[in-house]
């Protein structure tokens, strides 16, 4: 048994190499040819473009996993299907399921180093790749400044401008301050606003103060427009996207969003995500286990397009739970997991029925 469960795995990690390869190299392809106008009209060096693409394939070798897991049990034991070594196996009086337990310790493997890895290595590089096209490749210079619990940026008059949060739905910052300078960096004054909203092409502050240290006064004012803060698209474009963070750090900010009254669906729904989708490569590997041994179609291109359709179904069903969890419908903490726990029991109980 030590023999074959060697040859089984040898064959398993050839063909999951192949298919993470493919995938990314797809995957790779198509960002070039979508970045290809930025690239040309930037007159962008190849090596820049040869690192951006770069950066991007350990994001997408992790969300291709499980699907290279499903698609390379699916082939190996198709194929031992095929030639009858699954039927010799059993008639010598093998344990199919015993023979296929390291791939299943192998699979929980896969879960954790998905985990450790969209947590660390991921989101660094993601962040990267942003900042190369956006620095080196679209010549933009950054506007905002991320420092602990607050965003910074400059102002069209040289004043300086901190935000607490943006609330991207309500095209909304919280807890904004702006500070002037004189000529020689002294500060003249200071504004203090609870929040400001977008409202025809100027932010308009609420609960205002102004403390104007060249008068040595302080006003108050119920509402204030003010022009030195960008327009709602700088955030937008400049701010961390959820998977430029990691569990932490959304979580750090979706608080802060709380802590001031607004709760984003969208950014719970996205962390109980980070931790349902790393779970999906033990699934997917228990499903296909449990598919491949239960099948009688054969090998090679049959088991890889029943591979095909059980991803298209998977996926379809995962998007339309987290589409449903992002407006409300689904609970927040049911919308990442509803899928992974219907296609894990179904794997689970088709594994358990298998006749040795």
């Amino acid at each position: 048994m030590k023999i074959l469960r060697r040859y089984f795995l040898k064959e398993f990690i050839k063909f999951l190499f192949i298919f993470l390869l493919a995938f990314t190299a797809i995957s790779i392809v198509a960002e070039f040819f979508d970045k290809a106008s930025e690239f040309y009209s930037h007159d962008t060096p190849v090596l820049i473009v040869v690192q951006y693409l770069l950066l991007q394939a350990p994001g997408v070798m992790l969300y291709a996993l499980p699907f290279a897991i499903l698609f390379s049990t699916l082939i190996i034991i198709g194929i031992a299907s095929k030639w009858r070594e699954i039927i010799i196996i059993k008639a010598s009086g093998g344990s199919t399921k015993k023979l296929f337990t390291n791939l299943l310790l192998l699979g929980v493997g896969f879960t954790l180093l998905s985990l450790v890895l969209g947590e660390t290595v991921v989101p660094d590089l993601t962040r990267k790749a942003v900042w190369i096209r956006r620095v080196k490749i679209l010549k933009e210079s950054p506007k905002i400044i991320y420092r602990k619990e607050a965003l910074w940026l400059k102002g069209p008059d040289n004043s300086l401008i901190r935000i607490d949060s943006f609330i991207a739905d309500e095209n909304k910052v919280l807890k904004t301050s702006i500070f002037n300078f004189t000529d020689s960096f002294g500060l003249e004054k200071r504004i203090e606003a609870d929040e400001a909203v977008w409202t025809n092409g100027a932010w308009e502050l609420k609960n205002v103060k102004v403390f104007d240290f060249a008068n040595n006064s302080t006003k108050k004012y119920k509402t204030l427009i003010s022009t030195v803060i960008e327009e709602p698209r700088i955030f937008r474009e400049e701010m961390k996207k959820p998977e430029e963070m990691n569990f932490a750090e959304l979580y750090t900010y979706y608080k802060r969003l709380e802590k001031a009254g607004f709760k984003n669906l969208k950014y719970v729904v996205r962390l109980y995500e980070k931790l349902s989708y790393p779970a999906i490569n033990f699934i997917m590997m228990l499903l296909g286990l449990s598919l491949a041994l239960h099948s009688r179609w054969g090998g090679g291109i049959k088991a890889a397009g029943f591979g095909v359709v059980v991803s298209i179904i998977y996926w379809l069903l995962y998007s339309t739970a987290i589409s449903l969890g992002n407006i409300g419908i689904l609970p927040a903490w049911l919308a990442p997991w509803i899928c992974p726990v219907i296609f894990g029991l179904t794997g689970g109980i088709m594994y358990w029925n298998i006749k040795d």
